[in-house]
Parts: C-alpha cells; structure tokens; sequence
C-alpha cells in the first residue's frame, strides 16, 4: 500500500531545488505518494499530480517536517 503524505514546508531546502521543485508542481500542501523507499536513507520516488519525482532522503524528510 502507498502511504500518503502532505508536503508541510520548504524550510531548510535549498533555493535551487525548491525553484526545481515549484516547477514540477509541488507546493505547500499538495498531497504526494510514496511510491518506493530505497533502504539506507537512499533516494524516496513519490508520485504527485500524475508525475513520478526522486527526491534525496534528506529533502523529502525536509518536505515532511513541521515549521
């Protein structure tokens, strides 16, 4: 089963791949999908408005993260 998540904020990303990401379509409070978790804190393929992106751990930990 694919967990859903929802991106809470860009705080702590850098302004390259926030730029990078806004253009993909991702936003504060858009929803994403889990679709594969490599282990050893590799890389998280999520899947949102219809597209798959792969994201570093540590920007999707980012993504996730309360302000």
């Amino acid at each position: 089963m694919q967990q859903e998540y929802i991106l809470q904020s860009f705080k702590g990303v850098n302004e390259p791949t926030i730029s990078r990401l806004h253009n993909l379509g991702l936003c504060v409070g858009c929803r994403m999908q889990v679709i594969q978790r490599y282990p050893f804190h590799g890389p998280v393929i999520i899947e949102a408005h219809h597209q798959r992106i792969g994201l570093r751990y540590r920007v999707f930990a980012r993504l996730l993260a309360e302000e």
